[in-house]
């Protein structure tokens, strides 16, 4: 016995020469190679936001709630909606039964290294006919059965940091899956409104060409028209009528696309999305922050490291196969038997046993597999690195499409109101004969244009918000974070 635990405290000893995982850069030290500290990603305020306050809203970059950035559209619907599909979408419930299940592996991973105590029990009874002498027998005994590997070159415990790092995975996984639904459902509902606004542009405009059709029919009838400009009106008219069909599709075709992402049939989602509003306008403020910042946020930047840490621990998982391995057995109990008649006897069942194995040759299995795992792990800080080279474009795209959108929403506004002017005059000067219909005309198809036109740039602006909220990485988890 004092040599079994002499054994013990050897092979405890030995546990300060335990395997480590393969060294490599942590994830800040890698973003700091890559991104520069001093580049800004500060979204450009709103048009509405007064000039004497935009400065200040600049320097001070408030940070907003980026884990709930769709409340800074403040539509109540949006809300709604967003919230419905991370509740409900299938894909994200699937997600989430994957991290239970990398939860379970960790579980056992880690069970590993302690201890494992079982009871068993028997009983038996037997009639010996061969050979002689005839009679019975019957044995009843119980045991407790102990059996433990230490893990004296760290191999189980490096097993359990890569279970470790495939659950972080998992989880970080999950985080993009949402980020991207979230986002994703947002610029469903802004391209429902688009349709919905779009619609609302063609119904307004057919009015007007209507009204001048009934307007040339009349003057025509007077001799003041001419069957040229009545079939014109009517052409414009059939023309934007033909239009309505394909917007009224693609409406259908975005309540079926939100009603996917919620996890429902299209029909449940037309009470909440068939009445008619306006396309949701960003917050006059919108968060600001270095790319370190934003790319420790960004939760594929994180799920590309795990990887790169389930692959440095499989290294050392590798290089623990070179060393040997114990495992210990120990068991007691006792059994009771009775042979042929014969008093009952009992045998006290105590037994320990330490084994070890060792290898010795293997023909270079162990060196290549070594060698494959370092080569998964070089792979896996290439395949890193590339993430956050295109994280970096997608915040400067993102960035870069915000404030393009963002100037073009104003001078659309201003070339509205100058065409809307355009046509009441040319409307005026018509009914009063000092101009022709091809005034008319042209004053609609531009008015028509510019309203499209407006209705587009408030669709790519709040597009290009929900791109750049994505792009900054949403908030969930940071690095280093389960």
């Amino acid at each position: 016995m004092k040599a079994i635990i002499l054994e013990l405290m050897a092979c405890m000893a030995l546990t300060a020469c335990a395997v480590q995982p393969a060294s490599h850069s942590t994830l800040p030290d890698t973003v700091q190679q890559l991104a520069v500290r001093d580049w800004s990603v500060t979204a450009p305020p709103s048009s509405a936001t007064p000039a004497s306050s935009r400065d200040a809203a600049t320097d001070a970059t408030p940070e907003t709630d980026a884990q709930n950035w769709w409340l800074q559209f403040n539509d109540p619907v949006m809300l709604q909606l967003v919230t419905n599909v991370l509740q409900q979408n299938l894909d994200v419930k699937a997600a989430a039964e994957r991290v239970r299940q990398a939860e379970a592996v960790s579980v056992i991973q880690h069970a590993a290294l302690l201890p494992e105590l079982n009871f068993g029990a028997t009983a038996a009874d037997a009639r010996q006919n061969i050979p002689p002498p005839v009679g019975d027998v019957r044995q009843a005994g119980f045991a407790l059965n102990a059996n433990w590997t230490p893990d004296v070159f760290g191999g189980q415990r490096l097993q359990v940091l890569a279970a470790q790092a495939q659950l972080s995975g998992s989880e970080q996984a999950l985080n993009t899956l949402r980020l991207a639904l979230a986002a994703n459902a947002a610029s469903a509902y802004i391209d429902l409104r688009w349709a919905q606004a779009e619609l609302k542009i063609l119904q307004d405009n057919a009015k007007i060409r209507s009204d001048a059709l009934r307007l040339t029919q009349k003057r025509r009838e007077f001799g003041l028209s001419t069957n040229l400009d009545v079939a014109r009106a009517q052409n414009q008219l059939s023309e934007l009528q033909a239009r309505v069909p394909g917007v009224q599709s693609i409406i259908e075709h975005q309540l079926s696309l939100i009603a996917i992402y919620a996890g429902r049939t299209p029909e449940s989602v037309d009470q909440l999305l068939a009445t008619p509003g306006v396309i949701p306008a960003p917050a006059a403020t919108l968060p600001g922050m270095l790319p370190s910042q934003a790319l420790l946020r960004r939760p594929d930047v994180s799920e590309a490291y795990t990887v790169v840490e389930l692959r440095a621990a499989q290294v050392g998982v590798a290089q623990a196969e070179r060393y040997p391995q114990f495992s210990l057995n120990l068991s007691d109990g006792l059994l009771a038997a009775s042979y042929l008649g014969l008093p009952t006897l009992t045998d006290n069942l105590f037994n320990v046993a330490l084994n070890a194995t060792s290898p010795i040759f293997n023909a270079g299995r162990i060196t290549a597999d070594i060698a494959g795992r370092e080569s998964a792990m070089r792979e896996s800080q290439l395949k890193l690195r590339q993430t956050l080279l295109l994280a970096l474009k997608d915040i400067e795209d993102s960035r870069s499409d915000l404030l393009s959108a963002s100037a073009q929403l104003q001078q659309r506004n201003d070339a509205l109101d100058a065409s809307g002017q355009a046509l009441r005059l040319s409307n005026e000067l018509y009914k009063g004969g000092a101009s022709s219909f091809l005034d008319v005309l042209a004053a609609q198809e531009s008015y028509l244009s510019d309203a499209d036109a407006v209705n587009q740039a408030k669709r790519e602006r709040a597009l290009s918000t929900v791109a750049l909220y994505r792009a900054l990485g949403g908030g969930w988890g940071v690095a280093g974070k389960a």
